[in-house]
């Protein structure tokens, strides 16, 4: 990687672009202003950018020696702040969007308590949707489908008002629209013309419409109306409004200062064009400020300070219909910015406008736009570099705003020319292909043996302290396009529960097309090392080559045992987790333990729920839930949780379901002294079931113990020195399952579905020893030092570990097993296991590591299916059982394995 940068330094000699010219410079201003990144490869800048030390230092201090107060009062700070929104204002115009001084009065900053999304809403309620020009068909909204879903959102409120809506999948239909609305009669007393919308940079890819597009509406229809989203456009670059030609500036931008600065995240950007205010003045709310005066009784009325009565209307009592007009000595942002305005957010703004000038040298974001668009010329040509062995490409980039064959006179429009793209790359990683194309659309019948999934990339680059994105992006229009998901598809996806932010890679129906696209981001700090880190990352991990170990490449079971069908093993663990995502429980040797068609009795028998949320918790975002060991005490009918710090709670058992009462197994007692148990912390059978998300599927749920809830929440809510969870989930409370109720595994079978309680995807999951060694080799050679600590079986949450007796079982013999007999319980597979980030918890400290997921993605990465693998599903076959322990397993119990579907011996 060192001469890959010294070759990348070199050429950004000649360009100076890199670091605003001076590459030493820039890494040393990166390493003081931003130490938080110290240990970091962070690109997620379009989600937010870090927050530099200087500017956040001089605000504070300014705080500390300036009176700053509310500006409407007339007070000497006041009055001071007053004026110091109003240069921030001019500020905003000229350093971010390139308005030059003589024409900063032809345009109305107006700031908003949020991003960009208030901005949108804002103008959204402002705008008067609803009016005579309704009726004739010149009024309403269009939007490019591939926008942010805030711009989308839009569409809610014209709906709402019984406006008309129309979107468009590509920007030269919305070009052709434009030109057929101009040939309609246009009536401003009368009428409201079109709000046209579309995004100057597309947030999930980088592509860029800019400003010319909106000059291309105008041109096509003079009278439209343009809101610009150029939340993500400014966020790196000048949207260079001072450029624009006279009648083809848009009319309303909207932007947040945190995607430039990373801070304040509660102020956000109108810019309105003086031009077209007045159609900003219809909102029927007002605040303090706003107002010159107001009734206090029925029949209600106001007047604003801002606005001219009608002359058709008497002075009062005003009425809210027709709308006054904008007073000619009076500003938009007097009328939107109700209530006293975000004044100190506005003052920060101020000081991180006078550092990014300081350290561009006066050039601001016009040295920023240079500086990520050089990174990402580097980062795309080193990721159009990489090749798997065969020579098949690994980036499949992702674009927006294609477009598609002329129809129905769409020629006659200009053409749409797109900028060069921002600094985003959407993308997604291809798998080598099964075929001689490498193209992802050709023919495919399963994506899944295609496409890297975007949440498996995700979490290992978390492991590898990379910040990306994944997923949806906030912008359906873009992934669904890649991906060629049609609105029914989307419907289907509904119906089968699946959401935004779940964790679900590929549609459950084929061709099981990918639910998202990956986005790395690049912004004003960030580094050639970030860029050439996550390159080889991918190259790492993604890559296969001669040394990657393919499941499909492996002898089979049957040739690593020289023919032999079957092997005999040892049953070496047992383990249950009372408690779903907690610690383990490691039954003792000779300790029959019943099972069940869901289970292991006891096991993932309860759950901890977030009471804000009804999601149930996990490691994967709290790891400190690894330190919470809950142990089932059967003969004294209790259940006991210990962790760190904590007296221990003990509770009585849950009273079991029939699938276990079958099998012969009397219902444990409760505790005879009741170790101070109140009657609350009993199991209520007659609390009322409450929804609860768990693993994406809404399930029913009842409370087992509010001292119980208390009990968790006081511990996982404590601040931690042991554990890398940092921020807590706030009230918990534990729940099941309501008696007599279950789940269902979802494995592609003709038979029936698997009954399940709350694991997340069978009965029972079953590791070896032998495929653990291996990986503890892997590791130790890959460091090239001595494993301090070896990863245990339990990282890898298994209900049961098989050891072989025999020295001749390989590692990764289970993938291979059809059935095998443990004691006299017969057990079929049925998959092999998808590993997560839960495998990255180290399960005795409660710490985040990035083993053994790292190695398992290199080396037990599927090349079918791109998924890391390790240990296999499993059910019980009670019909074949006949154990001696009727329904039960004990650790040391005979392993018999079969291969082939061969009966069991």
């Amino acid at each position: 990687m060192q001469r890959k940068r010294e070759r990348w330094l070199a050429a950004s000699i000649d360009s100076r672009d890199y670091g605003w010219g001076d590459a030493a410079a820039f890494e040393r201003m990166r390493g003081s202003e931003y130490a938080a990144l110290k240990d970091t490869v962070y690109l997620d800048y379009a989600a937010s950018p870090p927050i530099p030390k200087t500017p956040l230092d001089s605000f504070t201090s300014s705080l500390q020696s300036n009176l700053f107060s509310n500006p409407h009062s007339a007070s000497t700070s006041g009055v001071a702040t007053s004026l110091a929104i109003d240069r921030t204002r001019t500020r905003v115009l000229t350093d971010l969007f390139g308005v030059s001084p003589e024409r900063v009065g032809e345009w109305d900053v107006v700031f908003t308590h949020g991003g960009a999304t208030q901005g949108i809403k804002m103008v959204s309620e402002a705008w008067d949707w609803r009016s005579e020009g309704d009726l004739r068909g010149r009024n309403g909204l269009e939007y490019l489908v591939e926008s942010h879903t805030s711009l989308v959102g839009l569409r809610g409120i014209s709906l709402a008002r019984s406006s008309p809506v129309r979107s468009h999948r590509t920007p030269s239909s919305l070009l052709h629209s434009a030109r057929s609305s101009r040939s309609l009669s246009f009536d401003p007393p009368n009428g409201t013309p079109i709000l046209y919308t579309y995004p100057a940079q597309c947030n999930a890819t980088g592509a860029r419409l800019g400003l010319g597009f909106c000059a291309q509406i105008k041109r096509e229809n003079p009278e439209a109306k343009v809101l610009v989203d150029a939340a993500a456009y400014s966020s790196t670059s000048v949207l260079n409004l001072g450029a624009c030609e006279e009648g083809e500036e848009p009319d309303f931008i909207v932007a947040s200062v945190y995607k430039i600065f990373g801070f304040p995240t509660s102020l956000g950007l109108l810019i309105v064009r003086r031009c077209s205010a007045h159609l900003l003045t219809n909102s029927p709310y007002f605040g303090g400020g706003t107002v010159s005066s107001l009734s206090l009784s029925s029949p209600f009325s106001h007047s604003s300070r801002y606005t001219s009565p009608s002359p058709s209307l008497p002075t009062f009592p005003p009425t809210l219909s027709p709308q006054p007009a904008l007073s000619s000595s009076s500003s938009i942002h007097e009328i939107l910015e109700a209530g006293t305005p975000p004044f100190l957010e506005i003052i920060a703004l101020s000081h991180a406008l006078d550092w990014l000038a300081s350290i561009t040298n006066g050039r601001g974001l016009e040295a920023v736009g240079k500086h990520v668009a050089w990174l990402r010329g580097v980062l795309v040509s080193e990721l159009e570099g990489l090749r798997h062995e065969g020579g098949e490409k690994v980036l499949f980039e992702h674009r927006a705003f294609q477009e598609e064959a002329a129809k129905g006179g769409m020629e006659e429009t200009e053409a749409v020319h797109l900028e060069a793209p921002g600094p985003i790359v959407g993308f997604s990683l291809l798998l080598p292909p099964s075929s001689a194309s490498a193209d992802p659309n050709a023919d495919i019948t399963d994506y899944r043996t295609h496409v890297v999934g975007h949440v498996h990339l995700s979490r290992l680059a978390l492991l590898n302290s990379i910040a990306l994105r994944s997923g949806g992006l906030c912008n359906t229009g873009v992934w669904t396009r890649v991906w060629d998901l049609s609105d029914a598809d989307l419907a289907a996806l509904e119906a089968k529960g699946r959401k935004c932010w779940d964790e679900e890679e590929f549609a459950p129906f084929e061709p099981y097309k990918p639910l998202g696209i990956a986005r790395v981001s690049l912004g004003l700090a960030s580094t050639l090392d970030d860029v050439l880190k996550f390159v080889e990352f991918v190259r790492k991990f993604f890559v296969v080559n001669e040394q990657v170990v393919a499941l499909e490449k492996m002898l089979a079971f049957e040739e690593k045992t020289n023919g032999k069908r079957v092997r005999r093993a040892m049953l070496k663990e047992v383990m249950i987790y009372p408690i779903k995502s907690c610690a383990a429980q490691s039954l003792p040797p000779a300790t029959p333990w019943p099972l069940t068609p869901s289970g292991l009795l006891y096991d993932r028998e309860l759950m901890l729920v977030s009471t804000s949320t009804g999601r149930a918790l996990s490691q994967k975002r709290y790891s400190r839930m690894a330190l919470i060991r809950p142990a089932v005490d059967r003969e004294k009918g209790m259940l006991v949780v210990e962790a760190p710090g904590m007296e221990p709670l003990v509770l009585p058992l849950p009273e079991l379901d029939d699938d276990a009462v079958y099998c012969g197994l009397d219902t444990p007692p409760l505790s005879e002294d009741g170790h101070s148990l109140d009657a609350d912390s009993r199991l209520r059978p007659h609390d009322n079931p409450r929804p609860t998300t768990l693993c994406g599927s809404a399930v029913s749920s009842v409370r087992v113990s509010s001292v119980a809830d208390a009990w968790f929440t006081r511990f996982l809510n404590a601040p931690s020195t042991s554990s890398s969870s940092t921020t807590g989930p706030g009230p918990v409370e534990l729940r099941r399952l309501p008696p007599g109720s279950s789940r269902h595994a979802h494995f592609d079978s003709s038979g029936p579905p698997l009954p399940i309680r709350l694991s997340n995807e069978s009965p029972f999951l079953l590791v070896t020893s032998e495929s653990l060694r291996a990986v503890n080799e892997w590791i130790e050679r890959d460091s090239g030092t001595k494993q301090e600590k070896e990863v245990k079986a339990a990282a890898f949450r298994p209900n049961v570990v098989v050891e072989g007796d025999d020295a001749e079982l390989p590692p990764f013999w289970e993938d291979e097993v059809d059935e095998l007999r443990v004691g006299g319980e017969v057990f079929a597979t049925l998959g092999r296991c998808r590993r997560c980030l839960m495998v990255a918890v180290d399960q005795t400290t409660g710490q985040r590591t990035a083993e053994p997921l790292q190695t398992l993605s290199r080396y037990r990465k599927s090349a079918s299916s791109g998924r890391v693998e390790f240990g296999v599903h499993c059910m019980w076959r009670e019909e074949l059982s006949r154990g001696e322990m009727a329904c039960t397993i004990s650790v040391g119990d005979e392993v018999v394995l079969a291969v082939e579907g061969r009966e069991v011996l």
